[in-house]
């Protein structure tokens, strides 16, 4: 049991802010009215939004380029897993929840400008350490992320499975 706690990497400094965010937006998607996003849509960008995020963050960012690292890099914690799968997938499930073309500019500048803001206090509080990456350079990521592939994400389940606005 002991060894179990010791590899969450509780210890770590700044481990507070992943875990605080991560519980706060995930209680939001549980919570939040579902609009365009049903639990059959939640789930499957749930796991797409995961999937990709720790496969470019960890393995390629983080391990084969090595320009920063999340808690203890010897150490996969529970910090990690949460700042890589549970945020990143509860921000783009709310932002896909609440999109609307009408007013895509305006969703794509504040999520992008939410995202910025939790990278870059994850690197304040001592969480991420950069080696280097500048946070900013994130920001043209964001940007193609919110206004295209997301965009095309939602498109693309709901033309699988016939529509994702009513609930299943």
């Amino acid at each position: 049991m002991n060894s179990f706690i010791q590899h969450l990497d509780l210890q770590q400094q700044g481990i507070w802010f992943p875990l605080i965010t991560g519980a706060i937006a995930l209680l939001f998607v549980l919570l939040m009215p579902k609009r365009q996003m049903n639990w059959r849509g939640i789930y499957i960008t749930f796991g797409v939004i995961s999937y990709v995020t720790l496969m470019l963050d960890v393995f390629i960012v983080g391990e084969y380029f090595d320009l920063f690292d999340i808690g203890d890099p010897a150490l996969e914690g529970i910090g990690d897993l949460i700042t890589y799968a549970i945020i990143p997938s509860c921000l783009a499930i709310t932002y896909l929840n609440y999109f609307n073309e009408k007013n895509k500019w305006l969703y794509v500048t504040l999520f992008t400008i939410i995202s910025f803001l939790f990278e870059w206090e994850l690197t304040r509080a001592g969480y991420m350490k950069l080696k280097g990456w500048q946070n900013w350079y994130s920001i043209p990521v964001y940007i193609i992320v919110y206004g295209w592939w997301l965009p095309w994400h939602f498109k693309f389940i709901n033309h699988i499975y016939g529509g994702n606005t009513e609930e299943s």
